[in-house]
């Protein structure tokens, strides 16, 4: 090897090292960045080393899997958590849950029918009955306020996503303008990368690139990003059912994993049902109390029994009676002007308690349900999670940041660097020794 040639070898190994310890310090100062995705320095072996490409090392394949996973991972936890939420509503057993405040209704009401003539234990009644109802109203309050906050939070998270599709617009854009100038790509693909995958947890979608590396979005039918463009979202609601749509035409725009919906299954469905099912709680109430309370009763004064409770949904059930004297707990008709009270219909009305399809088996139902539901929930998104999960660690093998191995990497490039250097140290002694040692020429 020429002595030219020697020192080429040495400058290409040194720009080479160079360039292999700045990617190695690179990964390790992005140890903790979110989308980064570690990079190799690839190098060709000529005269000296040379470096071919800067990779990014990762899986297209697996990371369109894991933004899929995620996808439903985000539809599942959405689910879970409002099914939680509306199990906070009934909080079962304690003292604060419906099933107390039946309970103490009941037992009221036997009261009542022990010594009929009490104007206090009517009094209790009565509280006792809005208490009841009380609950019931707040109850109704609380899921039609979690279902307004979910709307609310859909129409936040639509703005997040559109704000992605338009960055992941000009991501492609830009993308393609560092590859058409041969200029390092390698920050925008990972910033597209995790714009991406925060897209997809929203609302799903379809992920695909082409052959010019720009990254396209579909949602059911429809294009949200292109190679250069991108749709907006808007949340529409007709009918009481709330749904996305398309802001260029208003047609519907279709999720079917994602936050987004999550929320719009809450919103439609989830909360509507629990809430139709305390409404069944709720008329039982109504309609099971005053069938006794108007059929064939009389009041302290002897008068015809009214209806105690009107309403018959959670919301609107209310105690129709202001006057404990009113409750008709006597099956007795009246003799001579004054009531004979002997209690049978306070005591009839005690027993709705244990009756079939009554208010307390209907509620039971409703809080066992509600509870193998929650249950439900929690598996399939733990279940789901684990296989997220999974698939994140074969991913973070990959395309993850190692503190030892790139220490280790960083180690070895410093060495052959010295190495390198050393070869123009020996080369530039031999070269001083032989200026140093040959004759001036011509004396």
């Amino acid at each position: 090897m020429s002595t030219w040639a020697g020192i080429s070898t040495a400058l290409s190994s040194l720009r080479t090292q160079r360039v292999a310890i700045d990617v190695a310090g690179q990964n390790i100062a992005n140890v903790n960045t979110p989308g980064y995705v570690r990079q190799r320095v690839d190098m060709t072996a000529g005269i000296g080393v040379d470096v071919s490409a800067i990779q990014r090392l990762h899986n297209g394949v697996l990371g369109d899997r894991a933004r899929s996973e995620n996808a439903q991972l985000q539809d599942l936890s959405a689910a879970s958590t409002v099914l939680g939420e509306i199990e906070e509503v009934f909080p079962e057993p304690t003292p604060f849950g419906l099933q107390a405040k039946l309970d103490a209704l009941w037992g009221g009401f036997s009261d009542v029918a022990r010594d009929p003539g009490n104007s206090a234990a009517r009094v209790q009644v009565l509280a006792q009955a809005n208490g009841v109802t009380d609950w019931l109203n707040n109850a109704a309050t609380e899921l039609g306020d979690l279902k307004t906050n979910k709307s609310a939070a859909l129409t936040d998270l639509v703005t997040t996503v559109n704000a992605y599709s338009k960055e992941l617009s000009e991501l492609n854009v830009a993308v393609s303008q560092s590859v058409a100038n041969t200029q390092a790509a390698n920050a925008l693909l990972d910033r597209r990368g995790y714009v991406a995958d925060q897209l997809a947890a929203a609302v799903g979608g379809s992920f695909l690139t082409n052959d010019a590396n720009q990254l396209s979005v579909t949602l059911g039918g429809g294009t949200i990003v292109g190679p250069s463009t991108y749709a907006t979202l808007q949340v529409a609601s007709s009918g009481g059912t709330t749904s996305l749509q398309w802001v260029s035409d208003s047609s519907t725009a279709t999720v079917s994993s994602g936050t987004a919906n999550g929320y719009l299954t809450a919103i439609n469905t989830t909360v509507d049902s629990w809430t139709t099912t305390l409404n069944a709680v709720a008329s039982a109430i109504t309609t099971q109390v005053n069938a006794v309370q108007t059929t064939d009763a009389y009041d302290r004064d002897g008068n015809l029994g009214n209806s105690l409770f009107t309403g018959t949904t959670a919301a609107t059930i209310s105690v129709a009676l202001t006057d404990g004297d009113d409750i008709a707990a006597s099956g007795v008709a009246p003799a001579g002007g004054n009531a004979s009270l002997d209690g049978t219909k306070a005591d009839a009305m005690a027993a709705i308690a244990i009756a079939a399809n009554g208010p307390d088996e209907l509620y039971q139902d409703l809080v066992v349900s509600l509870g193998f539901a929650v249950q439900a929930a929690e598996q399939s998104a733990a279940t789901q999670g684990s296989l997220a999960s999974s698939l994140s660690s074969q991913i973070d093998a990959e395309s993850g940041v190692s503190i030892d191995e790139e220490m280790a990497n960083l180690l070895a490039y410093q060495r052959a660097y010295e190495a390198a250097a050393r070869v123009l140290t020996a080369i530039d002694a031999a070269l001083e020794t032989l200026i140093n040692r040959t004759g001036v020429v011509g004396r």
